[in-house]
């Protein structure tokens, strides 16, 4: 089924689980919470965005999880061209407040034994941890992007474990934040290009959990697919596609504008919610 938007067309489909590639780690709590839910309410909400052309996904890889945990056979998805200029990709940096920030970064890049330059001025991506004041720690030795993302997740944890709480922020809002001295102390992850992340999907090579932002002109919401069609082994893909284009053509779509709550949470882009 093809659906138009004033920022994005795309199509929503039914694809074999065997045919998706996920690029990031999950939490295994949240996978076995949302499986539950799915199991619960017999359908699912939203689909996942995925890579029209190689079938890597952008995001839901929580569902597909659940998907897979709950023995389904299909998921639904939103296809879009990838290489639209329309989609961005950003890092989801980590951000926190914490005392005396400049000490903190010191002594936590010791004990990982990260040797450090400490600049101040232009931000050029290749900061380990951006402190209070303009203050870049800056790696001495580079790494790859993964080994980086990596790091900043092990970092991450160790400030979460001394009782410091975090924010993921995208990175252009992380580091306004941080300039604006409203963050005093922010760990970056590297950002990954559209042709890295095919790359990795199709390499099997998962990031971090939360590594990569994608901004999405236009989402489709609330297809709620039944599970039992999700999970039916005795109809051909073609098959499962005409029910799912019965089951959303006789639904209508309530456009909303970027900003807009649903289910508690807040979005940034048009929401096309489908309605009864």
């Amino acid at each position: 089924m093809e659906v138009s938007s004033k920022n994005l067309n795309f199509k929503i489909a039914l694809l074999e689980l065997s045919l998706l590639k996920p690029h990031e780690e999950v939490i295994d709590n949240l996978v076995r919470k949302l499986s539950n839910e799915i199991e619960s309410e017999g359908e699912v909400k939203d689909p996942l965005i995925t890579d029209e052309k190689d079938h890597v996904i952008l995001d839901g890889m929580h569902r597909f999880n659940s998907l897979k945990r709950l023995r389904c056979r299909f998921a639904p998805c939103c296809l879009i061209d990838y290489d639209n200029p329309e989609i961005k990709v950003e890092s989801w940096y980590r951000v926190f407040n914490i005392e005396e920030p400049e000490k903190f970064a010191e002594q936590l890049l010791e004990d990982f034994a990260v040797k450090y330059k400490r600049e101040k001025g232009t931000l050029t991506g290749s900061e380990i941890i951006l402190a209070s004041e303009g203050t870049r720690f800056v790696p001495s030795q580079m790494i790859d992007d993964v080994q980086s993302a990596r790091r900043a997740v092990e970092l991450e944890r160790a400030v979460s474990l001394k009782g410091y709480k975090v924010e993921y922020q995208p990175s252009i809002v992380a580091i306004q934040r941080w300039k604006s001295a409203n963050a005093n102390f922010v760990i970056p992850l590297p950002t990954f290009t559209k042709q890295r992340i095919r790359e990795l999907g199709e390499k099997e090579i998962l990031l971090p959990h939360k590594s990569t932002c994608h901004v999405i002109p236009s989402r489709p919401l609330r297809l709620d697919v039944p599970l039992a069609l999700l999970r039916d082994e005795n109809i051909t893909p073609l098959e499962a596609n005409a029910r799912l284009t019965q089951l959303l053509s006789s639904r209508k779509i309530d456009r909303k504008p970027p900003g807009s709550i649903i289910d508690g949470r807040r979005y940034e882009e048009e929401l096309l919610v489908f309605t009864t």
